[in-house]
């Protein structure tokens, strides 16, 4: 039997999971293990999913269903330190969805480290997993520092890595400030890299995992999205923008950006989908266990008349 498991790693947000099953009642029953993990550089709340096929005690031909492993003895290595981590649920917004993990608050990752990975289900099987996280990216002093820039129709940023491994995933955030109901809300929104008709609609089109040291926006595309959300607030003056943009790269280490490049992932957010037939690294069983790191660029700046020009408030940064 194929069985496969969906894995969405919204980044900069918790692990969200699903799962598709392809059915056959005459293949025997087979108890299969399935982990994701991506240990992260920008946060110290690491996430690890463990998942198996069947249900304990089904029987063979039983359709395979998509559960929680608990009870099991979830260890990482990490410089001189075991972290252990323990089982937690989280809730949906809805409440109609509780997903399962495990989970430790007690250390982010850095740079060129090793990882490893030791998990003991409560059966005696052991899963094993073996990454290093991936080296820092260096900015190049050619990367663009104004928004508009000075007589060019694209904003170009730059960057450089030893190793030619790594997938990257840029993006390119602005910061607002707005009083709501008497409360100072701080936001981010991202701009697009250009903006295609698709189905007959325009619509943004973002930045998607690539080996790419570099990555270009048509101004084109930020005057738009500039123009769409200040025509879309009653008061655009309301909102605050501020001087400095939030400029973020990914890096994903070589076993995520091995499942990367041999699952051709079309979507900005890392969708991740393994089966028996899939790229994995998990020894005993299926799945990723991988790193990314985060680094950010901070000379990026809006021209206070080019936000003005839409009716927004601006702020300059200290």
């Amino acid at each position: 039997m194929k069985k496969k498991f969906f894995i969405l790693v919204v980044i900069f947000s918790v692990y969200f999971l699903s799962c598709d099953e392809s059915f056959n009642p005459f293949t025997d029953f087979k108890q299969d293990y399935g982990v994701a993990c991506i240990l992260r550089s920008d946060t110290t709340l690491q996430l690890i999913s463990i998942t198996r096929s069947y249900p304990e005690g089904e029987n063979t031909g039983t359709i395979p269903k998509f559960l929680f492993e608990d009870s099991a003895d979830v260890r990482i290595w990490y410089q001189d330190s075991v972290y252990r981590l323990k089982d937690t649920s989280f809730y949906s917004i809805d409440n109609s969805d509780t997903l399962k993990y495990y989970y430790s608050n007690r250390f982010k990752i850095g740079y060129s480290k090793d990882i490893e990975l030791e998990v003991l289900l409560k059966t005696g099987k052991r899963l094993k997993a073996y990454s290093k996280t991936p080296e820092e990216i260096l900015f190049k002093n050619t990367s663009e520092v104004l928004i508009p820039p000075v007589g060019k129709t694209v904003v170009q940023l730059f960057w450089s890595v030893p190793s030619t491994q790594y997938y990257f995933l840029p993006r390119l955030r602005f910061k607002c400030e707005q009083i709501i109901n008497g409360v100072n809300v701080i936001f981010y929104k991202e701009l697009p890299i250009r903006y295609e008709t698709i189905n007959g609609i325009l619509s943004p089109v973002f930045p998607k995992p690539s080996k790419n040291l570099a990555v270009s926006y048509q101004l084109e595309a930020i005057n738009r999205f500039l123009s769409d959300y200040s025509n879309s607030l009653t008061t655009p003056s309301n909102v605050t923008i501020h001087q400095t943009l939030d400029f973020e790269v990914l890096t994903f280490d070589s076993e995520v950006s091995r499942y990367i490049s041999v699952s051709n992932n079309s979507t900005n957010n890392l969708s991740i989908r393994f089966d028996e037939g899939d790229y994995s690294n998990i020894s005993g069983g299926l799945g990723i266990f991988g790193s990314q790191v985060h680094k950010k660029y901070t000379r990026l700046k809006f021209l206070e008349n080019y936000i003005r020009n839409y009716n927004f408030n601006f702020l300059y940064d200290l």
